[in-house]
Order: structure tokens, then C-alpha cells, then sequence
């Protein structure tokens, strides 16, 4: 089997490990996939452990009485525990505070009534208390714990999602990765030159431009605030408390490879999710489908190609599409895809006097014809978010911590 490796580097340290790809059949019962290849990564995704987890959840209270957010924090955490932070919202018309956001950590459904019927007692309240953002994360952790084994799942995760909605189009949005604070320690993965916006597809064409997300940072795909944006990182520290500023570094076999998605009021208003017993019925394996897509990418087998046609364009285009997804994935390469889309619909003239082989439309013809399915880590997948499932119900809510180990 033909196989094509990309180097993993790290930005802080000299540490670097190979993920390698591997050309197999695709499967020939779609006729968009006839005559493809596939690539599969070499990882042995059952040599990890898959959990889910709802890392916070954020609850507006309108009380009817005013108060000041400390004493929202401290009745709280006598109901609760101490896991939660605070935030006054803007000031009533007689300039008093009734409108908080309380973000409460790791929390079950129990743990949202009992914060409800704290706060309830106290203050009373406007309104039933409403569900305006929530964070899910997916860790993998190795059975073997090695820095090897976390890298390459890095590797594989960054560039086997796929974001459900348009993270290319504004430039606040496209994937990029942080090794440290300050703008000096961000880089984006695809170039682009914000002082010439109509260059951009010239950047999307050339992976030459592209940077790769190194191993010790932390891979961003969406802005902060937006409707959902993603994070994927190594994962070495753990509780870390926004208002103690606390964190635990965590014991080598913790040490875990997560991706999370946090999502705001206006997406879960769409998924019906308003209130504490909405999330309570939520069937969260559809977080699956809306926010943890991993895909993986086909390209043309040449074999099929006339050794006329294929030379030297049809392997120049192939090669460089491969670059595109080693360095920056399936989203890069859908973006790759939309802009030799575009490109060919302007210059279409030019293209058909140039003897353009026929075969070059099935190489781009955008995500929905390239992309397959990467079925054994969706099914992982979906086996930890249905877990959360149990943490989240009312009757019968254990104290389990919704891993799965599938």
C-alpha cells in the first residue's frame, strides 16, 4: 500500500513523531467514490480510551429581588460545591443588579435544580432559569500513556474534523493554533494576507503557505463568541477554577487529547435546549452528528487516469491536494476545493481551450464528493456522548463520570 507521512513538531520543545496515511480502496457502491482512493490514518484508535463530558453549563437567572453576584456565587456553592463562577449582566433601570450568568463545572442536572432552587429561595425569580451556553468535550486517552500516543491523536483529530458550519469565509473563524499568549504566539494554519482579501484563493491554492498546528498548542476552528467554535488540545492540566485561578497538573497516565465544542444560546434554542429539564431529555449522541463530524479524504487512483492525460497536471493537482490535507485536513481541503472551484468558474474559457482532462472535475468538486466517513472514530464517538446521557437524566442520575470506554 502507498502510504504518505507529515511530520508532527511541537513549537516549545524539539519533540516531532511521524502520523502516516495509507492509500486504501474506496468503497465502489457510490458512484462518487468509483475509481478513488481513500486514506486511512495508522492509528489504533482502540489503544484509547473515549469519554465524554459536559464541561460547564451556563444558567441566566433574572431575580426578582436585587442582589450582588458574590451572594448568587456563595449560595451556590453551599448548594452545590465550590465550582462556579459568576458574572453580573448589565444594570436594572433603578441600577441594581437582578440579571447573573452562572457557569457551573462538570455539572449533572441535579446540581442545575438544586443552583435554580438556591437562588430561587433567596431572590425568587422573574423567570424559570434559562440554559445560554454549554461546552462538551471528547477526550481520548491512551492505555499506554506515552507523548507519542497523544501527538498522534492530536494529529489524526485536527485533521479529521470537520466543522459544522463555514469556519473559512471570515477570517476570525479559519483554523489556528496557539502555543502561547499574545499574538506573537498564534499562527494560522492556511496563509492569507489580510492587506489583499481578493488574494485569498491565490493562499487557499498554495499549501506552500500553510502552517501546520504543532503538538503543544492548542488548535482553534471558529471565533470566540460565535454561535459554536472548537478547540482540540493535549490536555496536561486539570479543574483549572476561572475564579481561584487554580489548576491541577495532571499524572502521566491522566494526560488525555481533547476536542470540545462550546455552543451559545441561539444553537441550543435551535436543538430545543432552553431550560434544566431540556438538557435533562437531551439525547446528547446527537452532538455527534451537529458537532463532531470526522471525515477523511479520497482522491483519484491514477491507475485509471490514460498516462496521457495524467501528466504532469493531473499529478501536480494531486500532489498538492495531498499537501493541503497533511498540513491543515479536511477543512483545509474543502477549502482547497471551494476556491479551485471558483477559480475554474472564472477562467472556464481558459480551462476548456487548455485540454483540461475531464478526470481533474471529480478532484474537486468540494466535501460532499471527497470526503468519506471515518467510521470506527464516529462510532467511538457516539458511544461516549450517549453516555453523557446517563449523568444527564433525572431518574435515575448516577455519580458515574460518562466515560466510555468503547
Amino acid at each position: 500500500m502507498t502510504s504518505h507521512s507529515v511530520i508532527l513538531t511541537a513549537a516549545k520543545s524539539p519533540s516531532a513523531f511521524r502520523l502516516t496515511y495509507t492509500e486504501q480502496q474506496a468503497e465502489q457502491q457510490q458512484k462518487r467514490f468509483q475509481n478513488r482512493v481513500v486514506l486511512q490514518p495508522q492509528i489504533d484508535l482502540r489503544s484509547y480510551t473515549c469519554r465524554a463530558v459536559v464541561d460547564w453549563a451556563d444558567i441566566r437567572f433574572r431575580t426578582v429581588r436585587h442582589t450582588q453576584w458574590r451572594w448568587i456565587k456563595h449560595h451556590i456553592d453551599k448548594a452545590i460545591g465550590e465550582r462556579v463562577y459568576v458574572e453580573k449582566k448589565k444594570l436594572d433601570d433603578d441600577g441594581k443588579y437582578r440579571e447573573f450568568r452562572v457557569r457551573i463545572q462538570e455539572p449533572v442536572t441535579k446540581d442545575l435544580l438544586r443552583a435554580e432552587e438556591a437562588v430561587k429561595a433567596r431572590w425568587d425569580l422573574q423567570q424559570p432559569a434559562e440554559i445560554v451556553g454549554i461546552e462538551v468535550s471528547v477526550d481520548f486517552t491512551p492505555r499506554k500513556p506515552s507523548d507519542e500516543a497523544r501527538a498522534l491523536m492530536f494529529g489524526v483529530l485536527v485533521r479529521s474534523h470537520l466543522p459544522s458550519r463555514d469556519v473559512i469565509d471570515k477570517p476570525l473563524d479559519r483554523p489556528r493554533f496557539a502555543w502561547k499568549k499574545g499574538r506573537t504566539g498564534t499562527s494560522y494554519v492556511l496563509g492569507d494576507d489580510p492587506r489583499r482579501p481578493d488574494r485569498s484563493d491565490a493562499f487557499l491554492l498554495d499549501p506552500a503557505k500553510d502552517r501546520p498546528a504543532t503538538i503543544d498548542s492548542t488548535y482553534y476552528a471558529g471565533a470566540e463568541g460565535t454561535r459554536s467554535s472548537w478547540r482540540t488540545m493535549v490536555k496536561l492540566l486539570d479543574k483549572q477554577n476561572i475564579a481561584t485561578g487554580t489548576r491541577e497538573v495532571l499524572p502521566e497516565e491522566k494526560k488525555r487529547v481533547r476536542i470540545e465544542v462550546t455552543i451559545d444560546k441561539d444553537e441550543l434554542d435551535e436543538m430545543g435546549i432552553r431550560g434544566i429539564e431540556d438538557l435533562a431529555d437531551f439525547k446528547f449522541q446527537r452532538f455527534q452528528g451537529r458537532y463532531f463530524k470526522f471525515r477523511v479524504p479520497t482522491f483519484p487512483e491514477l491507475a485509471y487516469e490514460p498516462a496521457e492525460k495524467r501528466r504532469p497536471l493531473l499529478e501536480i493537482l494531486w500532489k498538492k491536494r495531498l499537501q493541503r490535507f497533511l498540513n491543515a485536513g479536511v477543512v483545509g481541503l474543502e477549502a482547497w476545493d471551494d476556491a479551485w472551484r471558483r477559480k475554474k468558474k472564472r477562467t472556464r474559457k481558459e480551462t476548456l481551450k487548455s485540454g483540461l482532462p475531464l478526470g481533474l472535475t471529480s478532484i474537486m468538486t468540494g466535501s460532499s464528493s471527497t470526503l468519506m466517513d471515518y467510521n470506527e472514530l464516529t462510532r467511538r464517538v457516539i458511544a461516549a456522548l450517549r453516555h453523557i446521557d446517563d449523568r444527564m437524566r433525572l431518574k435515575g442520575a448516577s455519580s458515574s463520570d460518562g466515560a466510555s470506554d468503547s
